[in-house]
């Protein structure tokens, strides 16, 4: 009985540590499709559980969906990159403004990366592109 209630203190230790690791979690709001030339302002937040300040940076990239090469140039996305910097429990919001070119045919994914120090997260969207 000893040797299961120690069990049982450890895994409820690791539980409460691991629920307090902290964390980056990116939420936005992609477009469920596009058409040709049509532009797009990408709003995006970043949650976090820091208690300190701390820097960061967060990244848009587009890829063509079916080949996996990278289309950011053809999609004038002028602002890849923005840092920020967190405030104890207030998310910070952003936005990536992108415009699908006149010639595209296809789909394409958003891929949006977070970085704080070691703490990372990212999310992709595949997004079709329709004929104007």
């Amino acid at each position: 009985m000893k040797h299961f209630l120690s069990l049982a203190l450890c895994l409820l230790l690791a539980c409460s540590m691991h629920a307090q690791s902290p964390y980056l979690k990116i939420n936005a709001a992609p477009p469920t499709q596009l058409k040709q030339g049509q532009s797009f302002k990408l709003i995006t937040s970043v949650a976090h559980n820091f208690t300190e300040e701390k820097t960061g940076g967060i990244t848009c990239s587009f890829l063509n969906a079916t080949t996996q090469k990278s289309v950011d140039g053809w999609f004038m996305n002028v602002f890849p990159f923005q840092y920020f910097t967190t405030i104890a429990n207030t998310p910070f919001e952003t936005e990536f403004s992108f415009t699908v070119p006149d010639e595209y045919k296809g789909k394409f994914e958003i891929i949006l990366v977070a970085q704080a120090n070691k703490i990372k997260d990212s999310i992709r969207f595949v997004v079709p592109v329709i004929n104007k």
